[in-house]
């Protein structure tokens, strides 16, 4: 089954806006002359029209717009213009990279430093995440570590102080 519009996908998407939007969706295209299988001629002219209009985009980006047009448009269905435009928006953009641009190339020593500096920044949000803390060295960073162990201890401060007093002599 392709994914590109054709005339059973553009079929779904008559009754699925017929299903949000109720009658006006026929009522916008109906003139009152039915074709042998018994079927509103100017519904079925709109329904061919609308295949031609969103033959360049792929089904999953319909239904994209689809969901976008319904948020946005609560009470009357969307012209063919308005829902080619939610179509361009909810399809993947394209890009081509710039021509004949020199490429500056990174020195190994640069290259290794930026790979350091990401790695350092990298284990140190890691350990953030884990509960750790930066303090200075000395009395004031053992009051802030004594502070964060009173704050998170939860009524056993005791034990709290000994996991603390383990880190700090880990540290010095």
């Amino acid at each position: 089954m392709s994914d590109q519009m054709d005339e059973v996908q553009v079929k779904r998407l008559f009754m699925l806006l017929h299903g949000m939007y109720g009658n006006k969706v026929l009522d916008a295209y109906r003139i009152g002359q039915v074709d042998a299988n018994g079927e509103d001629m100017g519904v079925a002219t709109a329904r061919s029209v609308w295949l031609n209009g969103l033959r360049e985009f792929d089904r999953g980006v319909v239904m994209a717009a689809l969901a976008k047009v319904t948020e946005r448009n609560k009470t009357w269905p969307p012209t063919l213009p308005e829902f080619r435009e939610a179509c361009k928006a909810a399809a993947p953009r394209k890009w081509n990279p710039p021509q004949n641009v020199p490429q500056i190339e990174m020195s190994a020593t640069l290259r290794s430093e930026y790979v350091q500096r990401s790695r350092d920044a990298i284990a140190k949000s890691r350990a953030k995440r884990a509960g750790a803390m930066e303090v200075s060295d000395g009395l004031p960073g053992l009051c802030a570590l004594i502070a964060a162990a009173v704050g998170h201890a939860g009524g056993d401060e005791i034990a709290a102080l000994r996991r603390l007093d383990e880190a700090y002599a880990r540290k010095a």
